[in-house]
């Protein structure tokens, strides 16, 4: 008999903490979708260099993945990501030019700052596991790549959100014997629609 009264008292317990947990969530469990403009530099000497020294990339990144949050102020996401960056022109050609690919997968912690129903504002930040492609005329390397993310994400009712932030590649990519590049880092601004 003590047994059932106990096992009723917790399953009514955690439908209770089930309830109220939803309730206290703003935020909207789903699938995402984000595209965006990103701008950065690439250049040798990995980090022993200044970050703004080498030349300019400019670029789309894209986003797919599934964002949850156990309250209105912390959660999390994971997707799968793209991101395209192509430098100047540096010759008489269109192909006269770095295209830079990186693509993979990511986790990032979500905390919320301000958390209201219509609003919420908070930081990002996670690491991101990614295949890294650099292509110049006819010219093609690929390796693994490394990245950290942090930044800034305002959520604008209920599906829509803007992230905006900066990622830094951590290993120089070897192009050639002796040459050794990478992007130094790249910000990005980004549109996100939860579905």
């Amino acid at each position: 008999m003590a047994f059932k009264i106990k096992a009723k008292s917790l399953v009514l317990s955690a439908l209770v903490a089930m309830g109220a947990t939803q309730m206290a969530q703003a935020e909207k469990n789903g699938f995402f979708m984000g595209l965006g403009y990103q701008q950065g530099k690439a250049g040798s000497g990995g980090y022993k260099t200044a970050l703004t020294s080498g030349f300019p990339l400019y670029g789309l990144g894209l986003q797919l993945g599934g964002v949850g949050f156990v309250n209105k102020w912390f959660g999390g996401q994971v997707y799968g990501f793209f991101d395209w960056n192509n430098s100047n022109r540096w010759g008489p050609t269109n192909s006269d030019k770095w295209n830079v690919y990186t693509y993979g997968g990511a986790a990032d912690a979500i905390v919320n700052l301000i958390a209201t129903e219509p609003f919420a504002f908070g930081l990002v930040g996670g690491i991101q596991l990614a295949g890294n492609t650099w292509n110049y005329s006819n010219f093609s390397h690929t390796g693994f790549q490394f990245l950290f993310n942090a930044g800034g994400r305002v959520r604008i009712m209920e599906h829509s959100a803007i992230e905006a932030g900066i990622k830094f590649p951590m290993i120089p990519q070897k192009l050639a014997v002796g040459i050794s590049d990478m992007r130094r880092y790249v910000w990005y601004v980004n549109y996100v629609f939860t579905f």
